[in-house]
């Protein structure tokens, strides 16, 4: 995982922390393509605590990101809306910055251990 700078090529970028592991990256993309991202989305709006948390991380993302550049209309993580679950790959490489991420600790849960030997690349 990378931190990247909120202006690349002199344009807002939102995503902060980039989802560097080969491995990770592959399973998460399994998850959103099993239609997790809406079924967390809908979790959002039924699950009070669930949704206070990702509050929580979502505005700890923008002041990690502000810290650096404030973008006035970023979004929050991954550049999406703070009611809504945009993108797992930067809600998982959120958590593994903070553990203050409920969507990232789901995520994490759901691929396992990743981050494992061998290296995804030498």
């Amino acid at each position: 995982m990378i931190e990247t700078y909120p202006i690349v090529d002199g344009k807002p970028f939102p995503t902060l922390f980039w989802l560097t592991c080969v491995r990770a990256s592959k399973a998460i993309g399994a998850l959103v393509a099993a239609g997790h991202l809406r079924r967390l989305s809908e979790r959002l709006l039924e699950d009070e605590e669930f949704a206070a948390a990702y509050a929580a991380a979502d505005r700890d993302y923008v002041a990690r990101r502000d810290a650096l550049y404030r973008l006035d209309d970023g979004g929050g993580i991954g550049g999406g809306p703070a009611d809504r679950v945009k993108c797992l790959h930067a809600n998982y490489a959120h958590h593994l910055v903070c553990e203050c991420n409920p969507v990232g600790a789901w995520t994490a849960e759901q691929i396992g251990d990743v981050h494992r030997p061998p290296p995804c690349v030498s």
